[in-house]
């Protein structure tokens, strides 16, 4: 049988211990993914972004590569 089931656990000692009750037999094979938390979150990250000037370039006249007068969109 294959399934998912996400189980909140903390890591202590070398060893994850679940917080909650997990139904599995001893000794059940198990994967075990770990998701990467990010140091900072996306929001604040892409105000430091705005706030320092990284795309300030942007905002140039030549980086317009396409007017009005370009036609259509397809």
């Amino acid at each position: 049988m294959t399934g998912q089931q996400a189980i909140e656990a903390v890591f202590e000692d070398g060893v994850f211990r679940s917080l909650v009750e997990v139904k599995l037999p001893d000794h059940q094979r198990v994967s075990i993914v770990v998701p990467v938390q990010d140091d900072l979150p996306a929001e604040l990250l892409t105000r430091a972004a705005e706030l320092g000037g990284s795309f300030a370039f942007l905002a140039a006249p030549t980086e317009d590569l396409y007017s009005l007068d370009d036609g259509e969109p397809v």
